[in-house]
């Protein structure tokens, strides 16, 4: 059973940028993952702790949210790698400690991780049944296309809401009229009309459980999708993967989560990290 030991988690390039104006610069840390089973990572995501400069200055600021922290994809021949991002340091400084747990996502450890199912696109605009899903707080519903843009349409927020939210929180007239257009521009963005090769789902997942959904066929071989596009939250997300082909009806929905037994946690207690 893979286990902490079989990956370690050092720091790789710092890339530092100090500026005068605090709302600026900010210091990026790559995690280098080394050990026998890397090649067996598949996900990751970094849970800070702490992390201060050699001048006592907190360059982190807790997530209001920590369910918000999502895993992203890993693997061993990506360059860049992955990253910690924390605040920028005070100008003299010349080193920063770093505590952090780096949760690793290895779905070989669990095969309740890939959830398939055949045929989906017969059963569409009702949620896919699976008990493991279920247990993990999971709904996903292949949609059609008029289901989804009914959906689309129910869940964009109107002019007047933003408004109002905006007065709520005290927001002048012009920066809620930045609200709107930027509203207007991701509507923009996401209102393409969906395609016979787009495949349309809603998911719901409060505790972030799903890591990815991918469409293969019957004999899972992949399926290409050039383009993805969602909008939402956790608590439901509209999704749109368009496909290079049209899937044959027989095709199956692949959804990839995370599992108790799928995770692997290894702290980081970094000390001394030189500043560039």
């Amino acid at each position: 059973m893979l286990g902490a030991d079989d990956v370690k988690v050092s720091a790789g390039d710092v890339e530092d940028q100090r500026f005068s104006d605090s709302r600026f610069g900010g210091l990026t840390i790559e995690l280098k993952l080394t050990g026998s089973a890397v090649g067996d990572v598949k996900a990751l995501r970094t849970r800070l702790k702490s992390a201060k400069d050699d001048k006592g200055l907190l360059l982190y600021k807790p997530a209001k949210d920590e369910k918000a922290v999502e895993f992203e994809e890993f693997s061993s021949d990506r360059h860049p790698g992955p990253s910690i991002h924390l605040l920028s340091p005070s100008r003299d400084a010349s080193a920063v400690d770093v505590a952090a747990d780096v949760e690793l996502f290895i779905p070989g450890r669990d095969p309740n991780t890939r959830q398939k199912f055949d045929g989906f696109l017969g059963r569409r605009d009702k949620p896919l049944s699976s008990p493991v899903l279920k247990a993990a707080r999971v709904e996903i519903t292949p949609l059609s296309p008029a289901a989804y843009k009914t959906r689309q349409q129910a869940n964009r927020p109107t002019r007047e809401q933003i408004t109002a939210e905006g007065k709520k929180h005290g927001a002048s007239d012009e920066e809620i009229k930045q609200a709107i257009g930027m509203m207007d521009a991701l509507a923009s963005l996401n209102g393409e009309e969906p395609s016979a090769t787009s495949i349309l789902i809603e998911a719901k997942d409060p505790d972030g459980k799903v890591i990815s959904i991918d469409v293969v066929k019957a004999d899972g071989s992949e399926l290409h999708a050039p383009s993805r596009g969602s909008s939402g939250g956790q608590e439901s997300k509209l999704m749109k993967i368009d496909l290079s082909e049209t899937p044959p009806p027989d095709a199956v929905l692949l959804v990839t989560l995370r599992t108790a037994k799928s995770i692997v946690t290894v702290p980081l207690n970094w000390k001394e990290v030189a500043l560039p």
